[in-house]
């Protein structure tokens, strides 16, 4: 028997064009913040200025994407990232682990020697022995 698998389960639905309803409901956001600053402020000119700001906001939280992921997650990153705190704890290793280490250690850089001989031995020519002072 065969069972229908659900494509395109990250695709949101488009309820008013192509926006859904977080860019609608993000645009519904800066129209009404367009609409406050101009019934706040008495010249047209000071309530663009007041409402420049929080419409470029909500425009960018309903369209912009960053590495394939909405500037809201890109947000709540960079705030998360900022508040938290950095405690960064030094913990003393323990005395069998260091000589684990210095057993490693031990082990190639004798290992390390011993290719570095072979590869250092060579077959010399006497043109070779000739110019290569000593």
């Amino acid at each position: 028997m065969q069972f229908r698998v659900p494509q395109f389960i990250d695709i949101e639905d488009k309820i008013l064009g192509p926006l859904t309803w977080k860019q609608t409901a993000y645009c519904l956001g800066a129209l009404g913040s367009v609409y406050i600053s101009f019934r706040l402020t008495s010249s047209n000119i000071l309530g663009l200025i007041f409402a420049a700001l929080p419409t470029a906001l909500f425009l960018s939280l309903a369209f912009v994407k960053i590495n394939n992921r909405n500037f809201v997650d890109a947000l709540e990153n960079a705030f998360k990232f900022y508040t938290k705190g950095r405690l960064y704890t030094w913990q003393k290793r323990n005395e069998n682990m260091e000589a684990q280490d210095e057993a490693l250690l031990n082990r190639s850089s004798a290992k390390l020697t011993e290719i570095s001989t072979l590869l250092n031995v060579k077959t010399t020519t006497k043109e070779e022995e000739v110019t290569t002072p000593q």
